[in-house]
């Protein structure tokens, strides 16, 4: 027998019984959030045409969707990003809707992982995105709910793992490297090291004769330490001197936090000037939200007032994603949820009389219950052994009566 026809591709998984439900559960409980916020559900097809992802400013590479092609032979892709779908939707079911419009979203996503880096191929995401309004107040919008979010899924894991936002502007890393003339290969270098807070690895040589060049790069490299509480802005606007988008970056961010602060909303928040996500994507505040014992950014966002255009549509936009299936697969090994296990109860009824009976005691019960498919109690009794059934009930024609617990 072929060995791949008892197996699954790389990065995908096979999930049964309770390994399935921590993201289920975790994703309805932000669903709930987000509806009682007053966005309004969308869902999208898995399959949409490879020409709705390709675009300039495209955030996903083309290396890492999955291609295949519809019956007229157009090349489709599984669905690698669920912000672009929510502006596809924007821009033409709604494009006659009042602005700003706020959806949510509950569904899978595919991207191929190379190597044998271990991430899965397909993972859970929800997240929100706020299409139009005013910038400011719907960037502020976007952070609360994130805030929140980051709460919410502290509580579901039993409410003291520690969570954090950080925030940046996409516009500072890029104003101070636009300075500098790099060639594309240059910038995508610098752009992985400011990222990745690569102190040493940004003493690379480039040529720097120029010495205008070697004055920006010199402030590059001080990036990887703006991080921290909201004091980094000041060395952040000493970077900016005579550098305006940077500085304006710097104050707007500078803006965002004492708002925050104001209403009570800084404690989880801290400042990352080095986020620097997709510069081409992203025109504004970029976020990421971390969870402890998760190991990585389990929430991602920003805004994107370019993206809407692709479909013409001029709008701003902002909007973030979470993770859900990483922070399902680590923190559920790491500490559980805060969910109570149900009892589970074995249902048998000898005579088909008493089916009706079997199945009222089972839509009256506070537990979950599963119907005998067996014919003896006997069977019934071994097989709750052998599954870990707590208690078995025994539907008569006298009654019920419980025949065993374990």
């Amino acid at each position: 027998m072929d060995i791949k026809r008892k197996n699954i591709p790389d990065g995908m998984r096979d999930m049964i019984g309770k390994e399935t439900e921590p993201a289920a559960k975790l994703g309805q409980k932000l669903c709930g959030l987000y509806a009682k916020r007053g966005f309004e559900k969308a869902q999208t097809p898995a399959l949409e045409y490879y020409d709705v992802f390709n675009f300039k400013s495209q955030t996903i590479p083309e290396e890492n969707m999955f291609k295949l092609t519809d019956k007229s032979g157009r090349l489709v892709v599984l669905r690698p990003d669920n912000t672009t779908p929510m502006a596809r939707i924007a821009a033409t079911r709604l494009k006659n809707a009042p602005l700003p419009i706020k959806l949510y979203y509950n569904q899978n996503v595919y991207r191929v992982s190379h190597g044998y880096s271990g991430k899965r191929c397909e993972f859970t995401q929800t997240g929100i995105e706020i299409i139009g309004g005013d910038r400011k107040k719907t960037d502020i919008e976007a952070l609360i709910t994130a805030i929140r979010t980051l709460r919410e899924i502290s509580a579901f894991f039993g409410g003291n793992i520690k969570y954090n936002l950080e925030i940046g502007h996409a516009g500072f890393c890029k104003a101070l490297l636009d300075s500098m003339d790099l060639e594309r290969s240059e910038l995508e270098t610098v752009r992985r090291y400011v990222g990745a807070k690569s102190f040493s690895a940004l003493d690379f040589g480039f040529d720097e004769s120029d010495g205008a060049k070697k004055a920006a790069l010199e402030k590059i490299r001080q990036l990887p330490r703006l991080y921290g509480s909201k004091e980094v802005l000041d060395k952040a606007r000493e970077i900016s001197q005579n550098n305006e988008k940077a500085l304006d970056a710097a104050n707007y961010i500078s803006e965002i936090l004492d708002i925050l602060e104001i209403n009570g909303l800084s404690e989880n928040v801290s400042v990352d000037m080095a986020i620097v996500n997709d510069m081409e994507y992203y025109t504004g505040l970029v976020f990421r939200g971390y969870i402890e014992y998760a190991g990585e950014p389990v929430l991602g966002g920003g805004r994107y007032d370019n993206l809407l255009s692709n479909f013409d549509m001029d709008a701003p936009a902002t909007g973030f994603g979470v993770n859900l299936s990483v922070i399902a697969d680590k923190l559920t090994r790491a500490v559980g949820t805060s969910e109570k296990n149900q009892k589970t109860v074995l249902v048998h009824y000898s005579d088909a009389k008493l089916l009706s009976r079997a199945v009222n005691y089972i839509e009256n019960c506070g537990d979950v219950c599963t119907l005998s498919c067996f014919e003896s109690l006997e069977a019934a009794l071994e097989y709750a052994k052998s599954a870990g059934i707590e208690k078995t009930v025994e539907i008569t024609s006298g009654g019920i009566r419980e025949v065993t617990a374990l």
